[in-house]
């Protein structure tokens, strides 16, 4: 029996290993190509895709449109099912893949109208920038052509279908959603809204403070000269659609799952000219902070054809370098944090086929969306368009309709949806690249003149010592109102009547401090002459890097890059001395954090005890204080404000002093205090973290529960499957640092937005320029390449941007060649 036994557990153990040795030379099958010659029809000669000894890919080709096809190509092979996924997200075309799962994600992207809004914008570029684009597609076409079944990614083979051509309105449908994470305060209308129905005006207001008066800003009044005017020019003409309230609004909405394009938080960027630098040459620096993902938004590459040479971080997807350098520039950028989406109520006839606008009834646009579904009928949606866009009340009232939620929202009042990025002309894909080519400052701003959404903080240096900035986009001009709250769309009261012209702007060049710095602060101080309304966040990050470079000479790029790494937080060193005034217990555990608390210097390293006990302690804040007044869902929905600093801002106003009203329960007899409720929440934190981490409080490291989570884009909620496929890293920092550090308030602590991408560029001829893409250049689980960039974004390390063929050719890994065919 025994003898049977081991035998039936040998033959078991044999047949696992050769079923393991199967899957792997499967998935080795559809790994790159990264050496050899293809032939390859759509360039006018060889293209070279040259992956250096830290895996970035440089393509090298006689012409500048070759390079995107070799980048076209390069992406294919690398990140195949990112861009099949992605595209899919921008036309409302999961379902098709996913079956019912995803309908309710489809159905309210038809309906927004991304796709349509894609290949309305693709119908009104110039030609050239079509060819360009186009030029990238045919390189992402040519690997599709030539691979199938087991030589595609994994994900193909595991949802059982393969990927169509692309298309250029492939492409746009991208940069719309790539536009649309960075844009959306949609949602915080939708709090304001339910904030209203609960509280009131005059709490609303002290739950969303505004941004303190007289905080810092990108520019300060002297910077702008250029808008010393008596009144604004008249705005560029705003070209429109032609085509009581339930609460809570933001339940219902929050029925529909929306793929996140980068979960934004924001950014910094800065720039410092020569006379701070020891090379005598402007150095930049910027890293955008958006979500965690495997595999990485970002792809590291370089394009070269003679005098046409740029390289930095890319888009799978897209074709031009988004953040990096050429020969004679380089720039960065950041979320402006704009208020560009506005939500309108309509008031629509019995019918529902019109709605009244200033006393009259315009017929509404209707659009048949037909979604195709894997497994089911095709299901139909008739998206109804007003002058203000679309109705996406519709689609979230028939998502919570199909819903088996219980109980389900109530329904929405009809709501219209204007945003920027659904006009029929947007042109900010032919701004990249035309920045890509830009030679000098008039070049670079010609270029962003072109730039429509997402709004940003550009920052400009180049080799001839100069630095500038700008924050291009289209700013709506409103008739009245703000934004801030969904306006009457009958009564044409806050009508969209222009942009922010061009020329009026916020920029800046050669300033007379030598530097300039954005971490999605407010642009400009209030004189300015326009209303620009945002959510902008407090500026500890933007002081934090202010306080860094002022008065600082014989800079280098290691002292950037000490810069970046920076977790320093401002946020506690000004709320814990309010915080540690509330506290007043003999309990010894208690007094032991409040001693750690005390000799704290406010870094929020990841080996800090303090920091891990302040971090905690904030988060139970916000439910110790609002919970019995706002209810769970409100108050989750408001703790994750978190990014746009309200709810630091309340806490800060709120914890000043003891007796604050928000901090009683009037359903009870006595009257609690601020003391109170600080005590309270210190003690949740203590439980949660000695939960986590043992009792020994001083062995708490912060790092140790707040950890980065890259997760697989798709796969991620596959048993098995997406534990495999994910990545995690220790991590500091906290949401004000400049080395930034948020907490995803559904799974405290975890990290879920973060600086994915980093560069530092020296202009000077030394050229010291290094960038960092945080998880790895390949989306292929077997890649040495999926995840090698992990350990260094954990530790500071970065790679260095080479540009020279013979430094790249040194130790590369692979040589592939594109021939004509």
């Amino acid at each position: 029996m025994r003898r049977r036994l081991l035998t039936g557990l040998g033959i078991l153990f044999v047949a696992v290993l050769l079923a393991m040795a199967f899957v792997y030379v499967f998935l080795r099958a559809s790994l790159a190509q990264v050496d050899g010659t293809i032939a390859v029809s759509g360039i006018s000669g060889p293209v070279d895709i040259i992956r250096d000894r830290d895996a970035v890919t440089h393509v090298f080709a006689g012409s500048r449109r070759d390079t995107f096809f070799g980048l076209g190509y390069a992406h294919a092979q690398d990140r195949l099912w990112q861009m099949e996924f992605q595209r899919r997200v921008g036309e409302g075309r999961l379902s098709e893949v996913f079956g019912t799962a995803t309908l309710a994600t489809d159905r309210f992207l038809r309906t927004l109208g991304t796709g349509r809004a894609a290949q309305s914008a693709w119908d009104a570029l110039p030609p050239q920038t079509r060819a360009d684009i186009n030029t990238y597609v045919a390189g992402v076409n040519a690997f599709i052509s030539t691979h199938h079944g087991r030589q595609l990614p994994l994900e193909f083979t595991v949802l059982r279908f393969e990927p169509e051509p692309f298309s250029g309105r492939d492409v746009l449908a991208w940069v719309k959603m790539m536009a649309w994470d960075l844009s959306k305060n949609y949602s915080l209308e939708l709090l304001r809204h339910d904030l209203l129905e609960r509280v009131g005006a005059d709490r609303t207001a002290e739950l969303l403070p505004p941004y303190p008066p007289g905080g810092l800003t990108v520019l300060s009044a002297p910077d702008m000269p250029w808008m010393q005017r008596s009144e604004p020019a008249r705005p560029k003409e705003v070209r429109s659609s032609k085509s009581p309230a339930s609460s809570p609004w933001l339940d219902a909405f929050a029925s529909t799952p929306l793929p996140a394009a980068g979960d934004a938080l924001g950014s910094n960027n800065w720039v410092v000219d020569g006379s701070m630098t020891a090379s005598g040459k402007p150095l930049l620096a910027n890293d955008p902070h958006l979500g965690a993902q495997i595999p990485s938004l970002w792809y590291l590459a370089h394009l070269s054809a003679g005098d046409f040479d740029v390289i930095g971080a890319t888009l799978p997807g897209t074709p031009a370098i988004a953040i990096g350098r050429n020969k004679y520039i380089a720039w960065g950028e950041t979320n402006v944090m704009a208020d560009v989406q506005d939500l309108f109520r309509e008031r629509l006839d019995p019918t529902g086929t019109r709605a009244e606008f200033r006393g009259a009834l315009e017929p509404l646009q209707v659009i048949d969306e037909r979604i195709v579904v894997k497994g089911a009928v095709p299901v139909i949606v008739n998206v109804r368009v007003s002058r203000h866009g679309p109705l996406i009340s519709d689609a979230i009232n028939a998502n919570n309709a199909a819903s088996p939620r219980v109980p389900r929202p109530a329904p929405l009042e009809p709501l219209a949806f204007r945003w920027t990025a659904l006009d029929r002309d947007d042109t900010t894909i032919q701004a990249f690249l035309n920045l890509n080519q830009a030679r000098n400052w008039t070049e670079f701003t010609a270029a962003l003149e072109d730039f429509v959404v997402p709004a940003q903080n550009f920052v400009y240096g180049d080799v001839d010592g100069h630095i500038g900035y700008y924050a291009p986009g289209r700013f709506p001009i409103r008739g009245g109102g703000n934004g801030s709250s969904p306006a009457e769309g009958w009564s044409g009261a806050a009508e969209w009547t222009g942009w922010v012209p061009f020329e009026d702007l916020p920029h800046a060049f050669d300033p007379p401090e030598h530097f300039i710095a954005s971490a999605n602060e407010k642009l400009v101080p209030p004189e300015y002459p326009y209303a620009l309304s945002g959510e902008w966040t407090e500026p500890y990050r933007a002081q934090r890097i202010v306080d860094l470079l002022a008065r600082k000479t014989g800079m280098n790029a290691d002292d950037f890059a000490a810069i970046q790494s920076d977790t320093v937080s401002l946020h506690a060193r000004s709320l814990l001395p309010l915080l540690l005034a509330r506290i007043h217990s003999s309990d010894t555990r208690d007094q032991q954090a409040m001693a750690l608390l005390r000799r704290w210097n406010g870094d929020a390293r990841g080996d800090s005890a303090a920091a891990a006990i302040f971090q905690a302690w904030y988060f139970e804040l916000v439910p110790a204080t609002l919970l019995r007044k706002l209810g769970p869902q409100l108050t989750t929905g408001y703790q994750e404000l978190d990014r746009s600093s309200y709810v630091s801002r309340f806490i800060a106003r709120t914890f000043a002093t003891s007796d604050n009203p928000w901090c009683d329960d009037e359903r009870t007899a006595a009257r609690e205090t601020c003391d109170d409720r600080a005590l309270a929440a210190l003690h949740d934190a203590l439980e949660r973290l000695s939960a986590r981490l043992g009792s020994d409080m001083a062995r708490w490291r912060w790092e140790d529960v707040h950890t980065a989570v890259f997760a697989h884009a798709t796969l991620d909620s596959v048993p098995v499957l997406g534990r495999l496929l994910r990545r995690t890293a220790p991590h500091g920092g906290d949401w004000s640092t400049i080395n930034v550090g948020p907490v995803f308030a559904p799974r405290p602590f975890e990290q879920h937005s973060l600086p994915g991408y980093r560069q530092i560029v020296d202009l000077s001829a030394g050229n010291d320029s290094r960038f960092l893409e945080a998880v790895g250049q390949s989306g292929h689980v077997l890649s040495p390449h999926y995840d090698d960039g992990l350990r260094d974004w954990s530790e500071g390390r970065y790679r260095k941007m080479r540009t020279a063929r013979v430094d790249i050719e040194q130790g590369a890994i692979g040589h592939l060649r594109l021939t004509p065919h």
